[in-house]
């Protein structure tokens, strides 16, 4: 049940709404004028006036309240009851109209079916077209996410009033911690899961290695490069290699790796790649990359990074890189280029990060290119009910697919002077994380196949209910209100009775009735002065009125 401060969905319309407002208004003033009834009985002579003064309106009651504030010789209770009046009633009359203020209009999504949509694309070498998302500055990775899940390029023909969400189930994860291998070397053993980071036209074998801690290393490749423009085309490969048995690391694996391939240039914001494979065991796997670039110089490399990443003086791979570059990098021999491939690389269970810089250098001068990398996968097994999901993962079992399912571009975020914030490492992590998770929980929800340029998505399809909000106090005081209201009305109803229960002109229609020999009317003919079919309430001339009335106003006098 919602906190009293909370709301309440009603699945009901304005009119049905409006409906209630008048009962509860119809409820509030029989209560009312059932307290003036209780008042008339107990108050005295001028107490009936009261109550029929207050069934006339505003203007007779302030008419009224104004003539009797100026008499001394009226009780002050009567004086002060007239207020009372006043303000009840107006209470009254618009009570409901401050109830619907809290109302407001809601929706409800109705119990959700399973549907499968099948949508065709088209692909490039990379991804399918149209398939690259923005997430806006201080974003949710996942909400843009579920957007694009939900967008015409995924869904082309959703059917209106509904509501679709990709089907999320819990995973069992295979492996919760990874090995790494870095251009073909294991730097970290494991059993069975193995992420491994590849550059082409460098040599396999790395030529320093330093090992910080169990989990983290520096290390340096170098090579001889071909021509001087090797470095600005280089081809970087991120890649899991999932090994089906846990002794036969580095040697026979399974028939497909799954990996992500970097060719963008030069510094540039950060952009999260998702891909996905399922293997020849029913096993999937889900890898999300963040990368960002780096463009500088050697010299300039600890001004640069300070520029671009905000976290550079608290994460220890942005700094033990301005170390390693000073003071371990191979360095030029006479007559020689060199290009040296740099890379500081921290594994935290599923989670890799790595800080790679390719340094070309040359008589000339060198040139300085550097990539962060944070990459989380995942390797699971997850129970899957729809028929169809089943005979598509069939399919799949072992096929390699090399594309993103979905690439996430991160907006630029600026400063006061707008200038470009710098990044974050901390913030790629944690959204890389969330990414990663996200797909997974959709692991068996969601594929895209690239050879049949087809996109498979299974939704929880619900229908969308209109209805209205309302803050949970207010319904329950407007229930309690009626309640009591509705209990006062009957009440007096039923033990006080008339005449105090009775209007002015029920009580002269009693009191004909009881004179009269034939029945008479509900409904009576009246006529000026006070004449109720064709009897004549008033005498001709009023004489010896009592002290306490006072003299009469100058237009009855006239009358």
């Amino acid at each position: 049940m919602p906190a009293l401060t909370g709301k309440i969905f009603l699945s009901i319309s304005i009119f049905v709404l409006n409906v209630a407002l008048a009962a509860f208004k119809f409820v509030l003033a029989n209560a009312v004028a059932a307290c003036f009834a209780i008042y008339a009985m107990r108050g005295g002579g001028y107490a009936k006036s009261v109550g029929w003064i207050r069934s006339s309106g505003y203007l007779e009651m302030i008419k009224t309240s104004f003539n009797t504030f100026k008499r001394k010789n009226v009780p002050g209770s009567v004086k002060w009851a007239l207020i009372v009046a006043f303000i009840v009633t107006l209470v009254a009359n618009f009570l409901d109209k401050g109830i619907s203020s809290f109302v407001s209009p809601g929706f409800r999504l109705g119990q959700p079916k399973e549907v499968m949509v099948i949508s065709p694309q088209a692909h490039n070498d990379v991804m399918f077209f149209g398939w690259s998302f923005i997430v806006p500055a201080n974003g949710s990775f996942v909400s843009t996410m579920e957007r694009a899940l939900n967008s015409s390029i995924a869904n082309p023909s959703p059917d209106d009033g509904h509501v679709y969400s990709p089907v999320r189930s819990d995973y069992t994860p295979v492996c919760t911690d990874f090995g790494f291998k870095f251009q073909g070397e294991i730097m970290r053993n494991d059993t069975g899961c193995v992420v491994e980071i590849q550059f082409d036209s460098f040599s396999n074998k790395t030529s320093i290695k330093t090992e910080r801690s169990p989990n983290q290393w520096s290390i340096i490749v170098a090579t001889i490069p071909k021509g001087s423009d090797r470095l600005i085309n280089k081809q970087a490969t991120w890649g899991l290699l999932y090994f089906m048995d846990p002794n036969s690391l580095g040697s026979k694996r399974d028939d497909a790796c799954l990996f992500l391939e970097d060719y963008r240039d030069y510094y540039d914001y950060p952009k999260t790649s998702i891909a996905k494979h399922v293997y020849e065991n029913g096993d999937i796997a889900v890898v999300a990359m963040t990368t960002t670039r780096l463009h500088s110089s050697v010299n300039e490399y600890d001004l640069e990074a300070a520029k671009t990443f905000s976290t550079y003086h608290s994460d220890d791979l942005l700094l033990t890189m301005n170390e390693t570059i000073r003071t371990k990098m191979i360095p030029t021999q006479p007559g020689q280029e060199w290009q040296n491939l740099i890379a500081e690389i921290r594994v935290a269970n599923s989670t890799v990060e790595a800080f790679v810089c390719m340094v070309f250098i040359a008589e000339d001068g060198d040139k300085f290119l550097c990539v962060y990398v944070t990459m989380t996968m995942h390797v699971f097994k997850q129970p899957v009910h729809n028929n169809q999901i089943q005979l598509l993962i069939e399919r799949l079992k072992g096929k390699q697919y090399h594309g993103q399912h979905m690439v996430l571009e991160h907006s630029p975020e600026f400063t006061k002077d707008n200038t470009l914030a710098p990044i974050s490492t901390m913030k790629m992590r944690n959204d890389t994380v969330a990414v990663a998770d996200y797909m997974a929980r959709i692991g068996s929800s969601f594929f895209a196949i690239f050879p049949e340029n087809t996109a498979y998505i299974l939704y929880d399809k619900a229908e969308v209910k209109a209805g209205l909000e309302i803050p949970l106090w207010v319904l329950i005081a407007a229930g309690i209100i009626m309640l009591v209201s509705f209990c006062v009305w009957q009440l007096t109803h039923w033990l006080v009775g008339p005449p105090h229960t009775s209007s002015l002109y029920s009580i002269v229609r009693t009191q004909l009735a009881e004179t009269s020999v034939t029945p008479f009317p509900r409904l009576m003919r009246f006529k000026l002065p006070l004449v109720f079919e064709d009897v004549n309430l008033l005498p001709d001339k009023v004489e010896n009125l009592p002290d306490e009335i006072g003299t009469l106003p100058e237009d009855t006098k006239s009358e």
